[in-house]
């Protein structure tokens, strides 16, 4: 019996080295567990002997080699392709025969794009048909296509301009004062003649007032502004010329007003009806000075325009022309790239500004339809603040020289493959503050692109990146738990299969209930500590020796009683 007994002894230490040294051997192996050694004592028994308290052990068995399932520590790599689960979970690997478990992500690319192990085994997941994520297990792929162009169909500008900005010429905000220029803008002389035949000289002055393109106009005989009455040589004017594009038929009469040309002079501030009519009132000097009575009568053709102080028509080359634009990239159909421009210019002190929009440097193109020039942005197109700066909306038609109406602001013709196309322009967000003209803009066009690389993130979703700087969502990598991980066969190669002692696999999506998430770009090292494995080593060692010693007294005892005579 105590050979047996000492047999027992030297194999289970012989399997406590074996294990032991596998332990040592794979502690650089990625997604490696290590394995621990667990003996049960053996008793020989009888019915008669049962429930002795004298029994002696016969020697010692290995019930069990278990798994220990613990995490290993992350390694951070510079390859993309290799992830690493933080908490709980398996991958799931497609060998062609049983699908089995793994913790080790060293997985490479093959010949057709598919992800697999070291041995060729699928990485299995859910791949993404069209930007959406399937619901069937699969092998995970990489679609290497190029994606296709997408054309501009949206656009979103979130912008500020700055309250501080002034029209062109700026409003004067001053009492008028002749003698003081900043408070007018130009002036105009006439000269007339008195009952003595002395020659008065009138001046006119034109100062810019808080509608567009509108002058309040004062008169002075002789530098002064009463005569001897007290009371100005003439009453509240107010003059309105048109700006300097020459595209639009104010009064109706079938001709387009010229550029600078006087709309309305009147006593009040002009309003639609004033403008429509073309009212236009002589401006009238009367009154005594110095005892002789001053008449004088400027008729409108005669009054002086604004050419020399107004602003120039628009012009995208020329800052001086527009309050605050820039350019920005967007992209047709073909994936062709163009430069839109968009351009603000205030318009009197309500406010509002002026929207011009452009197309590699143009605002109209040929519509193949008609054949007639058409303008990207309909003319007359204004954006509007409110009094704390916040935007109000976008409108067609500037008061007073039109009606404003709300609009919904779009664009045509910004792709040359079908100039019919039309394409939203979201101004939502954007201020009128106290600080420096700035926008943000985006797009949902972009240029054909070649796959460039792809990485993983938390969530296990495999991400694409291009060369036109555009992402796709390719798929989600499939993670596994089991009731008892303890249950799971090895199957070599880093993997485990599943067993009725695990039960089935519960299949879900990395970062969501009990599953772990993913880290791109890291493994997961093997969990073997090697302190504990090398003390283990001399503990293997000393239990066979021991044991090897009781074989050896065994014997000699033995032999002992052979040699009895």
């Amino acid at each position: 019996m105590g050979f047996n007994t000492a047999l027992s002894g030297i194999k289970a230490s012989a399997d406590f080295l074996s294990v032991t040294g596998n332990n040592i051997a794979n502690s650089d192996t990625t997604g490696f567990k290590k394995s621990r050694i667990e003996f049960d004592d053996l008793y020989n028994s009888s019915v008669l002997g049962a429930g002795s308290g004298n029994s002696i052990g016969s020697g010692v068995s290995v019930s069990k080699v278990a798994q220990e399932f613990s995490p290993g520590n992350l390694s951070y790599t510079d390859n993309n392709l290799d992830i690493a689960i933080d908490g709980s979970g398996f991958f799931i690997i497609d060998g062609g025969v049983a699908q089995s478990y793994t913790r080790a992500g060293n997985f490479k690319l093959d010949q057709d794009g598919y992800f697999v192990t070291n041995n060729g085994a699928n990485l299995q997941g859910y791949n993404a048909v069209d930007g959406l994520i399937g619901g069937s297990l699969e092998s995970m792929k990489i679609p290497t296509g190029r994606i296709p162009p997408e054309k501009t169909s949206e656009m979103e500008l979130k912008f500020n301009l700055d309250s501080e900005s002034e029209d062109v010429p700026p409003f004067v905000a001053k009492e008028f004062d002749p003698v003081d220029p900043d408070t007018y803008t130009y002036t105009q002389t006439q000269g007339v003649v008195d009952a003595e035949g002395k020659t008065n000289i009138i001046t006119y002055y034109y100062a810019k007032s808080r509608l567009p393109n509108t002058y309040q106009v004062y008169a002075t005989v002789n530098g002064n502004m009463t005569g001897d009455d007290g009371q100005p040589f003439m009453g509240q004017t107010f003059a309105t010329f048109n700006s300097a594009k020459s595209n639009v038929d104010y009064n109706g009469d079938g001709v387009n007003e010229e550029p600078y040309e006087l709309l309305y002079v009147g006593a009040t501030e002009p309003n639609l009806t004033d403008i429509g009519a073309g009212t236009k009132t002589p401006l009238s000097v009367n009154g005594t000075l110095g005892g002789l009575a001053i008449a004088g009568t400027l008729n409108p053709e005669e009054m002086q325009d604004t050419t020399g102080v107004a602003r120039e028509e628009f012009d995208p080359l020329e800052p001086s022309t527009y309050t605050y634009g820039n350019t920005r990239t967007i992209y047709d159909s073909l994936g062709e790239s163009h430069t839109i421009g968009y351009y603000f210019i205030k318009q009197g002190e309500e406010n509002t500004y002026e929207l011009k929009v452009t197309m590699d440097g143009d605002e109209k193109f040929v519509n193949p339809l008609t054949g007639e020039e058409t303008f990207y942005l309909e003319s007359d197109t204004m954006v509007s603040f409110d009094e704390a700066g916040n935007l109000l909306g976008t409108y067609r038609g500037l008061p007073p020289f039109s009606v404003s109406e709300p609009i919904n602001l779009e664009l045509v013709g910004l792709d040359p493959t079908n100039r019919a196309f039309t394409t939203s322009f979201d101004f939502t967000g954007s201020t009128q503050y106290a600080l420096n003209s700035s926008d943000n803009f985006e797009q949902d066009g972009y240029t054909a692109g070649e796959l460039q690389g792809v990485s993983f993130d938390n969530d296990g979703f495999l991400i694409a990146n291009y060369t036109n700087q555009q992402t796709a969502t390719l798929g989600q990598i499939a993670l596994a738990t089991f009731d008892s991980t303890d249950g799971l066969v090895p199957n070599g190669h880093t993997s485990w299969l599943a067993s009725t002692n695990s039960g089935q696999a519960d299949i879900g999506r990395p970062n969501s209930g009990v599953f772990g998430k993913i880290q791109g770009g890291s493994l997961e090292e093997s969990n073997v500590e090697l302190t504990t494995e090398l003390v283990a080593l001399i503990e293997a060692q000393r239990n066979y020796q021991a044991n090897s010693k009781t074989l050896e007294t065994e014997n000699a005892v033995t032999q002992t009683i052979i040699n009895l005579r």
